[in-house]
């Protein structure tokens, strides 16, 4: 299953808006994360009922970001928590696509 959330995310250099495409196979959980002017795949994804976690790197001109997110799916939103090397970033986000 395919699932695609536009998202908005609360950092220390203001809101950013973007986009994640989940690629979910069992409890396996794999896509791309798109904000702050890159998209990056993530990694060490996994999902159960509606519960998530994954991990990765943004890759910006300036800096690079690591990350690790932990959130929930419920009725078509989203909401995160992603703790970073440069702070805790805050995500919500509406369904705007699955198949």
């Amino acid at each position: 299953m395919i699932k695609i959330y536009n998202i908005t995310m609360k950092t220390p250099f203001g809101t950013q808006n973007g986009r994640i495409t989940f690629v979910i196979n069992g409890g396996s959980l794999t896509g791309v994360l798109e904000g702050m002017g890159s998209k990056s795949k993530f990694i060490n994804g996994k999902i159960n009922d509606d519960n998530f976690e994954f991990s990765g790197e943004i890759k910006t001109l300036l800096i690079k970001i690591h990350y690790f997110a932990k959130g929930t799916l419920n009725n078509n939103k989203l909401a995160a928590s992603v703790n970073t090397n440069h702070g805790i970033f805050s995500v919500t986000g509406h369904l705007v696509s699955q198949s």
